[in-house]
């Protein structure tokens, strides 16, 4: 009798030495780390989500995520996402943003993955993400230019074309097309 309690007594110190590494783990990661209850009340919040939000453990913990912390034209659909992990049914590269304290947005590219105890039951959802806010301000610039500049040649005089590396012209201006009869 005596060796068995011995033995779960190291099973215990070294499961309670684990779950102080992961937590550690957690807190000190570079990507944005949260958790949410069944519920979808933050339980998790680590040092990376307090640096791009400025929302502290204190000022999210026991709050809805969605309803306090996503924006509105993105809170259906990130309720479907935890909602599909709470349900076993894991999300990854989802772009969402999130509010910062000053009320900014923040673009976060996530993985939701379902949060299970022990015996394998779902007790919530835990969210790993990267920050992508300027990956996101330099796509929508990019999309800019490159609309402008398609309106550019379509709306020019001159015939232009546009030519593959390969030599295959992969796209031509109506000035072009008038000319030659070619769509």
């Amino acid at each position: 009798m005596g060796q068995y309690i011995n033995e779960i007594y190291i099973i215990r110190k070294e499961s309670g030495a684990i779950d102080k590494e992961l937590l550690k783990f957690i807190e000190t990661a570079n990507a944005t780390i949260f958790g949410i209850d069944n519920k979808g009340k933050v339980n998790e919040w680590n040092q990376t989500s307090t640096k791009i939000t400025n929302f502290t453990k204190e000022d999210v913990f026991g709050k809805d995520l969605v309803k306090e912390f996503i924006t509105d034209d993105y809170k259906a659909s990130v309720k479907k996402v935890l909602d599909d992990a709470l349900n076993g049914n894991e999300t990854s590269n989802y772009e969402f943003p999130l509010f910062t304290k000053e009320g900014e947005k923040v673009m976060v590219l996530l993985n939701a993955s379902t949060r299970r105890d022990s015996v394998g039951k779902i007790i919530g959802v835990i969210g790993v993400g990267q920050d992508i806010t300027e990956i996101d301000i330099l796509r929508k610039e990019s999309e800019t230019i490159a609309k402008y500049s398609l309106s550019l040649i379509e709306a020019s005089l001159d015939p232009l074309v546009t030519i593959s590396t390969e030599g295959k012209i992969t796209d031509m201006n109506e000035a072009l097309a008038n000319i030659t009869g070619m769509t």
